[in-house]
């Protein structure tokens, strides 16, 4: 009991600093409230001019502001674990009574829950003034808890990214790649289901599916569509990219250790 207090320390003052550092929130709301303003116009336009769209373009609204939601709430940890590492600061922690990688994971989740709660309504707000409609109360409630998990499944992501910069020390590369997947692999701005069949195949090889295009499409097919594969997924990748976490940090740290720092 007295581990999980500590880690639960960690997570309550990331979250009290998130709070306060509301420029960089207030910031996010905005671009948030930009992208989606440009997409529906650009939808809408698509519609009027009379080509096809595989669901209606208040359906693509709503798909696209569940996926950046979840993308946006989570905490660019990798940068700070980066800049630990370019100032040797992550030697000095080592020899805290607390695992590192664990502390860093309770500090992205009290980050996440300021920010998911916040961009959630942002997302909510800005998506019925833009299409003045709302999906139903169910599959609102069946995006939210997927949604959080998906976020904290994609901090664990995060934070392996972080960890690669022992060994490259500027992990900026991996993550513009990682966008990338997010982006095409994720399906970030359109559903799955648009995509050919052999690149569906490829995607769902890989945990983007399951943290954007699966949470996502709580609002295009029906309230609860496959959730159990969704959540057994997200669970089997969230074990392993925590599996993931805990070996490259043993690595590095035994790494430092070989080498004396």
């Amino acid at each position: 009991m007295t581990t999980w207090r500590k880690y639960w320390a960690f997570a309550r003052i990331a979250a009290v600093a998130a709070a306060t550092e509301r420029g960089e929130l207030y910031g996010r709301a905005l671009f948030f409230a930009a992208i989606l303003a440009v997409f529906a116009a650009l939808w809408r336009a698509v519609a009027e001019a009379g080509m096809p769209l595989a669901a209606k373009p208040q359906e693509m609204v709503w798909y696209l502001a569940a996926s950046e939601w979840i993308l946006m709430s989570v905490p660019a940890r990798h940068l700070d674990i980066q800049e630990e590492v370019r100032r040797g600061d992550v030697a000095y922690q080592l020899a805290r009574p607390v695992a590192f990688t664990r502390a860093t994971l309770a500090q992205c989740v009290g980050t996440l829950a300021v920010r998911a709660p916040v961009l959630a309504a942002v997302a909510f707000a800005c998506a019925f003034v833009f299409t003045g409609v709302a999906p139903s109360p169910r599959a609102l409630l069946w995006l939210a808890p997927f949604g959080v998990f998906a976020s904290l499944v994609l901090a664990e992501l995060y934070v392996a990214l972080g960890l690669m910069s022992f060994w490259l020390t500027d992990a900026t590369p991996l993550y513009w790649v990682l966008g990338k997947l997010l982006f095409v692999l994720g399906g970030l701005m359109l559903p799955l289901e648009l995509y050919p069949h052999w690149l569906q195949t490829i995607a769902k090889l890989t945990p983007f599916p399951y943290l954007l295009a699966g949470p996502a499409g709580f609002l295009i097919h029906a309230p609860g569509y496959g959730a159990f594969t969704l959540a057994a997924c997200l669970v089997a990748w969230a074990a392993v990219l925590w599996l993931l976490v805990e070996l490259l940090f043993w690595r590095a740290t035994r790494a430092l250790q070989l080498s004396g720092g």
